[in-house]
């Protein structure tokens, strides 16, 4: 037999490469059905790029004293939103993308995320329509007013209900409505346990520093046992960074 005779004979795959691809795949499908929260999360950390795209962009205009256009503060808002709120509601993601079938898993979560961002979209149009950052004696009672709200008993009871779930439906069009449902009533329940701090970090011109610091406040409420016993630290770091505006208002 000559050698391009034998060239042309088809060459099996080793028995070991196709077992180690085939586990491989069998392995990322299990992480996928054991972690449905994923997709959610990875859009999370697309938006935390975006955002620190957003923030350096911005950071130019606030410092030369340009507040930006009701765009460009929108803008921020829906990649905040995202980047910032979205991984506190962990648990919530887990839950719906377990309690429906296997083959909607992701379609339920997405559905989920969305009722929930819908509802601080309708916070973010107004927010937006602010004129920010803003500076001074203004930025000093906001901020304060933030740090009352960590004290105050609607807060209180909200963070209770944020710990809570919503029947989801196991399939068909009842599992999406409740899926949008879950994620309507979860985002009121978050809007007004974070939606002051919120506020206060887009009206102060959203610095870095303040949105990863919020960002971990945020998340320790949500997702460490007794987040009630945050609220006076949390309350407290608020007032102190009132004070800090306050005197420079005071002293410029």
């Amino acid at each position: 037999m000559t050698a391009s005779v034998a060239d042309k004979r088809p060459r099996s795959v080793p028995t070991r490469d196709v077992g180690a691809v085939a586990l491989t795949s069998g392995r990322l499908s299990a992480w996928r059905r054991n972690h449905p929260e994923w997709l959610a999360l990875l859009i999370a950390a697309g938006a935390w790029v975006l955002l620190g795209g957003l923030l350096s962009a911005t950071a130019g205009h606030h410092h030369g004293g340009q507040g930006g256009s009701y765009d460009q503060h929108l803008t921020v808002w829906v990649a905040m939103v995202p980047a910032m709120m979205l991984p506190t509601t962990l648990p919530h993601l887990r839950y719906v993308g377990f309690a429906t079938q296997a083959a909607r898993t992701q379609r339920s979560v997405l559905l989920f995320s969305l009722g929930y961002g819908a509802v601080w979209l309708l916070l973010g149009l107004v927010v937006a329509a602010v004129p920010q950052p803003l500076t001074g004696w203004p930025l000093a009672l906001v901020v304060a007013a933030a740090g009352g709200w960590e004290l105050s008993r609607i807060k209180g009871r909200a963070l209770k209900r944020c710990c809570r779930t919503w029947p989801v439906r196991y399939t068909g069009p009842a599992a999406d409505a409740s899926a949008v449902e879950f994620g309507l009533r979860h985002g009121a329940a978050c809007l007004l346990v974070g939606g002051p701090a919120m506020i206060a970090l887009m009206l102060a011109g959203h610095p870095w520093w303040a949105a990863v610091t919020l960002f971990a406040v945020m998340l320790g409420q949500k997702l460490i046992t007794a987040p009630q016993r945050w609220s006076v630290a949390v309350a407290l770091g608020f007032a102190a960074v009132a004070v800090a505006v306050a005197g420079t208002a005071v002293f410029d």
